[in-house]
């Protein structure tokens, strides 16, 4: 299974991703740009909801390539 395994987070509430970091690169370095840029093109987001506690949301995304994830 090739994957690649991103990190960034949401800053400010207002949407913006930012600090985007391939943490579990795939072996194939076209993946990992894919998954990169595919992150990057959806910035900004949707902002975090007024009642965020929090200033910055961390969150990690993982991109199965030419396979499902296991069980599904």
């Amino acid at each position: 299974v090739d994957t690649s395994v991103i990190n960034g987070r949401v800053v400010v509430k207002d949407g913006r991703i930012t600090d985007v970091a391939i943490v579990g690169p795939s072996s194939v370095d076209g993946f990992n740009n894919a998954s990169a840029n595919a992150i990057l093109a959806s910035n900004p987001t949707e902002p975090l909801p007024p009642e965020y506690p929090a200033d910055k949301a961390f969150f990690t995304v993982t991109f199965y390539y030419n396979e499902d994830p296991a069980g599904q």
